[in-house]
């Protein structure tokens, strides 16, 4: 398993793609990578402290916050599959999405 938590926010899009190209390949059958974020919803809308981190992402970073519609694309491109989306409450995040390799 591979938890990538508070990092695919720092990066942009084409180095996110290939990070999670690298964890696909690394990954035996039946292994899942988790990506732990401070998630933005797929409507860009909010919650309020994921698109308040995302700018602050914008002006410190290349990346910014992400929503699951994204991630999910990006995990399906690498070759995952079942992937779901997992919302919670926690102080730095506020769900995960889920990919597994078939």
């Amino acid at each position: 398993m591979h938890l990538l938590s508070m990092i695919p926010h720092d990066w942009d899009e084409a180095k996110n793609r290939a990070l999670l190209r690298r964890s696909f390949e690394a990954l035996p059958s039946g292994g899942a990578v988790i990506i732990s974020e401070l998630l933005v919803n797929d409507e860009k809308t909010g919650p309020a402290p994921a698109a308040l981190m995302s700018l602050n992402m914008l002006i410190e970073t290349e990346g910014r916050n992400y929503t699951p519609a994204e991630y999910s694309a990006w995990l399906e491109e690498a070759g995952f599959r079942h992937i779901e989306t997992v919302w919670f409450d926690a102080p730095a995040a506020n769900g995960a999405v889920i990919g597994r390799k078939p």
